[in-house]
C-alpha cells in the first residue's frame, strides 16, 4: 500500500464514522417515537374501554322480586312507588315477584328505595244493603327508606327487597334472582285472623 493511498484511507474513514453515527441515532430515535406511539396508542384504547363501559346505557326495568321471612302474608309491597303485588311468606325456593324498578346500567345504584309494604292490619263489621252482615280487612302500611347494596351486576335483571322477621328491610339488584337468605319452614305461617279494629269500625285513613 502506498503513502498516498494509506492518506486517502485516512481521510475517508471519519467520514464513514460520522454516517455511521448519524444513521444510528436517527434509527433511535425513530424507534424511540414508535414507542410512545404504540404506548399512547395502548393507552388511549384502554381509557376508551373503560370510557364505554362507564357510560349509562338506555334505562331497563328491572324486576322487583321480594323475599318475605316474617310469618305473615304481606299484601302489598312496592319499591318507590313500583309494584303493588303480594308476597307470601318465603319457603326455601325463594320469593314472588312484581314489576318494575327502573334503573339506567352503567350508573351507581341508589342509595335509599321507599319501600311501603301492609305490616298489619285490623277487620271490621260491614252492612251491605240487603243487611247482610259480613268482615273487611283494613291493612296499615308501613314505609321505610331502605339502603342499597352498592354493588351493581354488568347486567342487571333483578331488584331485590328482602323483609326480615325483625322488621327491618334490606335491597340489592342482581343479575339472577337468588336463593333466600334465611332458609326458613314455610309451616312458621301465621294464618289467623287479623284482630278487630277498635269499635269494630273502619279506622280513619
Amino acid at each position: 500500500m502506498t503513502n498516498n493511498q494509506k492518506s486517502k484511507g485516512d481521510k475517508i474513514a471519519p467520514g464513514l464514522a460520522w454516517c455511521v453515527a448519524r444513521c444510528r441515532a436517527m434509527a433511535s430515535m425513530v424507534l424511540s417515537v414508535m414507542m410512545v406511539t404504540a404506548v399512547t396508542g395502548c393507552d388511549a384504547r384502554e381509557a376508551s374501554t373503560a370510557s364505554e363501559f362507564a357510560t349509562p346505557r338506555e334505562p331497563v326495568g328491572l324486576t322487583i322480586y321480594g323475599y318475605n321471612y316474617t310469618n305473615r302474608y304481606i299484601d302489598q309491597f312496592c319499591v318507590n312507588g313500583n309494584g303493588g303485588g303480594n308476597l307470601f311468606v318465603s319457603e326455601p325456593g325463594g320469593g314472588g315477584s312484581v314489576c318494575c324498578f327502573s334503573y339506567t346500567p352503567g350508573t351507581p345504584a341508589p342509595k335509599t328505595v321507599k319501600v311501603k309494604w301492609v305490616a298489619s292490619g285490623c277487620t271490621y263489621k260491614t252492612i251491605n244493603s240487603d243487611n247482610e252482615h259480613s268482615s273487611r280487612a283494613h291493612h296499615f302500611f308501613k314505609t321505610l327508606d331502605v339502603p342499597v347494596n352498592p354493588k351493581v351486576p354488568a347486567n342487571p335483571g333483578y331488584f331485590e327487597v328482602h323483609f326480615y322477621p325483625d322488621g327491618h328491610v334490606e335491597a340489592a339488584i342482581t343479575e339472577h334472582s337468588s336463593p333466600p337468605r334465611l332458609m326458613l319452614s314455610e309451616d312458621r305461617e301465621d294464618r289467623s285472623d287479623y284482630p278487630r279494629c277498635p269499635d269494630d269500625q273502619k279506622p280513619k285513613e
